[in-house]
C-alpha cells in the first residue's frame, strides 16, 4: 500500500512536536511539508520550533512561515501552557533546516498542486492558513483528500484551559 501524502499546518508547542515526529517517522504516512501559524506561540517562535524539532528528529520537508495572526486580528500566545518559547523546557538544536522562501499558503498550494495523489491536510492549530489557501487556490480542492483537525470538541465547556486552536476567540470574547 502505497504511503498516504499529507501536509501538517501546525503551531508547534509541545503537542506538535510529537505530531511532526510521528508523521514523518510513520511509514504509513508521506510528509510532503509542514507550514506554520500563530497559535501556541507568535510566527516567529513557532516556525523556529518547527525547524529545531526537525533538525532533532532528521525530518527532511520544506518547512514553511505562516499567519502570524488570526483573519480577524486578534491572537494570544499561550505562555501560561507552552511557556515563552511556546516549547519550554526540551533542549533543542539549533536549526539547520532552512526556512521555504514561500509563504505556508503558497507552499501548501505548491505541493497539492505537485503531488500525483489527492493529499490529506492535518490541521493541529488554528485554522488561518487553511482558510487562506482555501480562499486563494479553490481550484485545487479538488486534490484534497481529506482535511483533519485537531482538537474537535463534541460538547463546548468553557474553561481555562479548553482547546486554544478552536475555542480560543470563545474565551477572548468574553474577557
Amino acid at each position: 500500500m502505497d504511503a498516504l501524502p499529507i501536509i501538517l499546518d501546525c503551531d508547534p508547542g509541545h503537542d506538535d512536536a510529537l505530531a511532526m515526529i510521528l508523521a514523518a517517522k510513520n511509514p504509513a504516512l508521506k510528509l510532503l511539508g509542514i507550514t506554520t501559524v500563530s497559535g501556541n506561540g507568535g510566527i516567529s517562535k513557532v516556525t523556529l520550533n518547527a525547524r529545531r524539532i526537525a533538525t532533532l528528529a532528521n525530518i527532511d520537508v520544506p518547512i514553511a512561515e505562516g499567519a502570524g495572526k488570526s483573519i480577524l486580528g486578534a491572537f494570544e500566545e499561550a505562555n501560561d501552557i507552552h511557556g515563552e518559547s511556546a516549547l519550554d523546557g526540551a533542549e533543542l538544536p539549533e536549526p539547520k533546516i532552512e526556512l521555504s522562501p514561500l509563504h505556508a499558503v503558497d507552499l501548501i498550494a505548491k505541493l497539492i498542486r505537485e503531488s500525483d495523489k489527492s493529499v490529506t491536510l492535518i490541521a493541529t492549530g488554528p485554522l488561518t492558513n487553511i482558510a487562506l489557501f482555501l480562499k486563494m487556490h479553490p481550484g485545487l480542492k479538488p486534490k484534497i483528500w481529506k482535511l483533519y483537525l485537531w482538537g474537535v470538541a463534541l460538547r463546548v465547556v468553557i474553561a481555562p484551559l479548553m482547546q486554544n486552536s478552536i475555542f480560543g476567540w470563545i474565551l477572548k470574547r468574553q474577557k
